[in-house]
């Protein structure tokens, strides 16, 4: 099994961390008695509860992503891809980057992020008189 690296395994916890603060939040809507006497109450409950399970939503959506990201199999497919690069890439280690829900919330993944090497000016610069 490859090695993982810390940052993404910080970033799986700290969705997971996330995840179950917003089951709590959820389960405290469930068990919080709400009096529905019009339209208005029952609107806001119902919005209350949407913005709930479209968090929990983004975020088991995060988790599943960063596991994708972090397996051995998109791992070697990453280097595949890299090596076959007619360039040379250097690995710049992990970035946040944001993804766009189609519910529409942003969440962020910790992925590996490639650049291409520098490769050093050996042509001379002709002095300008």
């Amino acid at each position: 099994m490859a090695e993982k690296t810390s940052g993404s395994i910080n970033q799986a916890d700290e969705i997971q961390s996330q995840l179950n603060q917003a089951f709590k939040e959820l389960d405290e809507i469930r068990n919080t008695r709400q009096s529905i006497t019009d339209p208005n109450s029952l609107e806001g409950a119902e919005r209350a509860i949407l913005k709930a399970t479209d968090k929990i939503a983004a975020l088991m959506t995060a988790l599943k992503i960063q596991q994708a990201i972090d397996s051995d199999e998109l791992r070697e497919k990453a280097d595949e891809l890299v090596q076959a690069m007619p360039e040379k890439l250097k690995n710049q280690g992990r970035r946040p980057v944001s993804i766009r829900t189609s519910r529409g919330t942003a969440i962020t993944v910790a992925a590996p992020y490639f650049s291409r090497k520098n490769k050093k000016d050996k042509r001379k610069k002709k002095k300008k008189k």
